[in-house]
């Protein structure tokens, strides 16, 4: 695989999404699925950084929940890492080695960009908010409920890959 396919006899937009020529060089000016083009520009429209909001009043709220709740919200947030940190990493190791097309190759990225971010959020929120150290966040993978979602998730994408 090449980062820039200069040999390509196709055009772009000939090119079938995954698994042809390989990627040549990025143009948006023409593309074959406009929509990815949509979904790339709705995904950038989402983006936003925890730094921009202020939790100050959340972080009173939080800690006006009880224990149980405490436990139910933390608890939230490290499934919401642990998930975000293969969503983060799958889409580029599986689809970018085949994608073909740039419109879709931007989308793939943004999408796992979009993921990353989230997952560092939720990082963020979870020691703001909840005032915990990074102890509480190294326990994520050793939480015997979450540990099969993982694994499920991992399973899932292997599947796509070997599809494709």
């Amino acid at each position: 695989m090449s980062v820039l396919n200069t040999e390509g006899k196709k055009h772009h937009t000939e090119a079938m999404a995954f698994l042809d020529e390989g990627l040549g060089m990025q143009r948006y000016d023409v593309m074959k699925y406009k929509q990815f083009d949509k979904l790339t520009e709705k995904q950038l429209g989402f983006f936003w950084q925890p730094q921009e909001v202020d939790v100050s009043k959340d972080s009173k709220d939080f800690k006006d929940l009880t224990r149980h709740e405490q436990h139910i919200f933390t608890s939230n947030l490290k499934r919401q890492i642990l998930l975000d940190s293969v969503q983060g990493r799958s889409p580029n190791l599986a689809l970018l080695p085949i994608v073909t097309l740039p419109e879709i190759e931007t989308w793939i990225e943004t999408w796992a960009f979009s993921e990353t971010i989230h997952s560092r959020r939720s990082s963020i929120v979870q020691v703001t908010l909840a005032n915990t150290t990074m102890i509480l966040l190294n326990t994520v993978s050793g939480i015997n409920y979450l540990v099969p979602a993982h694994i499920q998730l991992t399973a899932k994408r292997l599947q796509l890959m070997c599809m494709n």
